[in-house]
């Protein structure tokens, strides 16, 4: 990709899973304190039973022009481990937003909206009409980026991290002239 943007999204392939745990692992270093993550995330450790095998999760990697890794987000089943969230959804499932992350050098070129465009569209094409995540105060625009996209707030669960989501039966939302709007 050059600087412009033109990153290549693309589907994770099975024998990238080391490749990309060291991109997250890099990217979780630099953003959260030391001690608020796990160095060995299991799945990043069960990669291709987590997100390769299952028709219910996609992982998508952002390349540059020389095919290194500068962007990844996926989606997965949501394990519902959150009661405070249950309000929020029905009985349907719901797909969890994860390990969202761009290289420091590639941010605010659009990359993270591609990479979630491709997100939403594969977990509505895996059946999901819902979504969650969470995201902390520790990642730069990580709150305002899902506010942007739709995602309400369920619940804080400290000073630093909240959980979210969306509904994507109801109105889908575009952004238009910096604000949301109905499309």
């Amino acid at each position: 990709m050059d600087k412009q943007g033109q990153a290549r999204i693309s589907l994770a392939a099975s024998g990238r899973a080391e490749e990309i745990k060291e991109f997250v692992l890099e990217m979780m270093r630099d953003l959260y304190p030391p001690g608020s993550y796990y160095e060995n995330p299991q799945d990043l450790v069960f990669f291709d039973d987590v997100y390769v095998r299952p028709a219910n999760a996609e992982f998508f990697v952002a390349e540059n022009a020389a095919g290194e890794i500068v962007g990844t987000a996926a989606f997965k089943p949501y394990d519902r481990r959150f009661p405070e969230m249950d309000p929020a959804f029905g009985s349907e499932p719901v797909c969890e937003i994860v390990k969202c992350y761009v290289h420091p050098d590639y941010r605010r070129q659009g990359i993270g909206s591609h990479l979630y465009t491709a997100v939403e569209q594969g977990a509505r094409e895996a059946g999901y009409a819902q979504g969650y995540l969470h995201t902390s105060l520790y990642l730069p625009g990580g709150y305002s980026f899902w506010q942007s996209r739709g995602y309400r707030i369920g619940y804080w669960e400290s000073d630093q991290i909240v959980h979210m989501s969306k509904d994507w039966r109801e109105a889908d939302y575009s952004r238009q002239d910096g604000r949301l709007a109905e499309r």
